[in-house]
């Protein structure tokens, strides 16, 4: 056989292999397509609100994606989501995650109040029970996040011992966030880094998020907190701990944490009137008593640290107060 003719073969094989990628491809556009819609027809069902204004396929030849322009989400309770656009895309011949982008100013809205939202990006993935998302560029109000990171994970049943066995693990964090001014007195405006990690314990269920949070928690659903970390000028903090509900809905929390920058956080605390100058001088030289090194070398006193009845306690000492959760403001009208 000559060259020529197993040139003209091969060329032939390539365009055949081309035309039948790209038919699979615009079939699987037109799958996608259908997915989406037959997922909106769901929740409508339920009493959503699923709309957007312009649906458009793109992304050949690598990646599958969707893109809905001007899309609004609400859900019965009255939690309702508008943004610019949301775009959807996989790669094509292996589906095994969705990927989901977003950016520029969107709109939450719960029980009347609003929350305008400025975002420099969005992406997350979600694949077969797990949920990985990174936001840039948060701007909501006075309040500002430059880097929010959540990885949210669906645990199979197993036996445990408490007879509330875990359900769900996850994990948040967020750098350089900057708070409203006097946020918590002798604190700084900008809080250098927050983590928060953990499982919750006790199945969830099918509800509305009201509904559902209230139904897990009668039936002694709590979280065990992993790791808890802070750095907020002039105190940094790590520790574990749990969380829950007390019977009235409110945070209950107890964390057995270990601070550093304890010197600076009692200087700060009597120039704000908290403590008077007797107190910080006896307090500082208690606590230098009771500090041992981190690892990095920094002095660090253990401290139990406990949300309840809606006050906020290091040790003994109540700090600030915790706005309670209206929860009545938040079921649907």
């Amino acid at each position: 056989m000559s060259a020529r003719r197993l040139v003209l073969i091969a060329a032939a094989g390539l365009v055949a292999v081309l035309l039948a990628y790209s038919l699979y491809w615009m079939h699987a556009a037109g799958q996608a397509r259908n997915h989406v819609e037959a997922w909106a027809e769901a929740r409508r069902a339920e009493g959503w609100t699923v709309a957007w204004t312009e649906e458009t396929s793109g992304g050949f030849p690598w990646r599958l994606r969707l893109t809905l322009t001007a899309p609004e989400l609400s859900h019965p309770s009255g939690l309702r989501w508008r943004g610019p656009y949301l775009e959807l895309w996989t790669a094509p011949l292996w589906p095994r995650a969705v990927h989901v982008e977003t950016a520029g100013d969107h709109r939450l809205t719960w029980a009347g109040r609003d929350w305008p939202l400025s975002l420099e990006r969005l992406a997350a993935s979600i694949a077969s029970g797990t949920l990985d998302a990174h936001l840039h560029g948060l701007q909501t109000g006075q309040t500002s996040i430059a880097d929010l990171g959540l990885s949210l994970s669906a645990l199979p049943p197993r036996p445990d011992p408490s007879g509330h066995p875990a359900s769900w693990r996850f994990a948040l964090s967020g750098r350089d966030i900057h708070l409203p001014p006097d946020t918590l007195p002798g604190f700084d405006g900008q809080m250098a880094l927050a983590e928060i990690s953990g499982r919750v314990m006790g199945p969830i269920p099918a509800a509305t998020p009201v509904a559902a949070i209230a139904g897990w928690s009668k039936q002694g659903g709590i979280i065990e907190l992993e790791r808890v970390a802070l750095d907020w000028p002039p105190m940094g903090l790590e520790g574990s701990g749990t969380a829950a509900l007390d019977p009235g809905g409110q945070p209950l929390v107890a964390l057995s944490t270990h601070i550093h920058g304890f010197d600076a956080l009692m200087d700060r605390l009597h120039q704000a009137g908290l403590v008077d100058q007797a107190t910080a001088r006896t307090s500082k030289t208690l606590l230098g008593l009771m500090a041992k090194p981190d690892p990095r070398g920094r002095p660090a006193i253990p401290a139990p640290i406990t949300i309840q009845d809606g006050s906020l306690y290091l040790g003994p000492a109540r700090m600030a107060a915790v706005p309670g959760i209206p929860w009545a403001s938040f079921s649907p009208p």
